[in-house]
């Protein structure tokens, strides 16, 4: 989640992705219709709602995380000159702007000041996703990392935590909850299925989906990524195993420069982790390898849920939204 990279040169591109058969620049002509209260100017700039059927738009979701460098809170009186943002504005903002109604959030965008939920907050964030159409996609908590909970204490601790956002997702109206399984190795594993199980068992009666991201260049235990003598196991395997002991489930995080060094890598991730994914993949973009082919790899699999977008600022989330609509059917 918070660790991602985005090829910046690349940004120069934005206005030229393309959409179908036709550029970004080129859609967004008289035919753009506007939404909310961004002019057809805006629009025309590459603002806006994309063209398309709204059941193509439904299949994206962005991350609040995307925009974390210029969100205002209530709790902070001096939020600086770059936070002009105000977080509850998130939900309007991602349906004026892209035409987005999945919204997913950190953790610490609602919470103020601590790692407990704070009940108030997420009943007026509720407010404003309903008002706008939109909904939460999913919660993403970074609460602790469950490889690290080696003792029936720690992981009791933890779990006391987690329980409270399985409690408090359901005011917010979300069904995921994303946990931190940074480092998962061998020798851990044990300790993070236990904590991942017992939250799992948990959330079940409440309709949620505890979920876990391939996040393996964290790990010290197999060295750099690239060389990880089971490349495959270390970077999703294990959680896949993992999820499935647990009877959980995985979101394949297509990841930044590194942890997939080519298209097969890409799609081998996707294949083996489909039986157990929650509803979403992260996506970005790398030299490494071509999203739109990774799109349609996934769609060939019958996959019909949320390709959730992870980069930093609005070009950036543009080129990702661009390049998924362009492939989906």
């Amino acid at each position: 989640m918070h660790r991602r990279t985005f090829l910046t040169s690349a940004l120069a591109g934005v206005g030229t992705v393309a959409l179908g058969s036709k550029t970004a620049a080129q859609v967004s002509g008289p035919e753009a219709k506007p939404s909310g209260d961004i002019p057809a100017a805006a629009v025309a700039a590459g603002q806006g709602p994309a063209p398309v059927a709204p059941a193509k738009l439904a299949r994206i979701g962005i991350m609040t995380l995307d925009h974390s460098s210029m969100l205002k809170f209530p709790w902070d009186p001096n939020p600086g000159p770059a936070r002009t943002l105000a977080v509850l504005d998130i939900p309007k903002y991602y349906v004026d702007n892209y035409g987005v109604t999945n919204i997913e959030f950190q953790h610490s965008h609602l919470a103020q000041g601590t790692t407990d939920p704070d009940l108030a907050f997420l009943k007026e964030m509720r407010a404003r996703v309903d008002a706008v159409g939109a909904h939460a996609n999913q919660i993403n908590l970074e609460i602790g990392q469950i490889t690290q909970l080696s003792t029936p204490e720690l992981r009791e601790a933890w779990l006391v935590r987690a329980r409270k956002w399985a409690d408090a997702a359901t005011i917010l109206g979300a069904t995921r909850l994303l946990i931190n399984q940074t480092g998962l190795s061998d020798a851990n594993k044990a300790d993070a299925i236990a904590a991942w199980k017992a939250f799992q068992d948990y959330a079940k009666p409440k309709g949620i989906k505890i979920s876990a991201e391939c996040r393996p260049f964290s790990s010290t235990s197999y060295g750099p990524p690239a060389d990880y003598p089971n490349r495959a196991r270390v970077i999703w395997g294990l959680m896949q195993e993992s999820a499935e002991a647990a009877g959980a489930y995985t979101n394949v995080d297509l990841g930044r420069t590194g942890r997939f060094l080519n298209q097969q890598e890409v799609h081998d991730a996707i294949k083996g982790t489909m039986k157990t994914n929650a509803g979403s993949i992260h996506v970005k973009m790398t030299p490494h390898w071509d999203l739109g082919t990774a799109v349609r790899f996934t769609e060939s699999l019958g996959f019909k849920g949320l390709y959730t977008i992870e980069v930093d600022f609005d070009p950036a989330v543009r080129m990702v939204y661009n390049t998924v609509l362009a492939n989906l059917a």
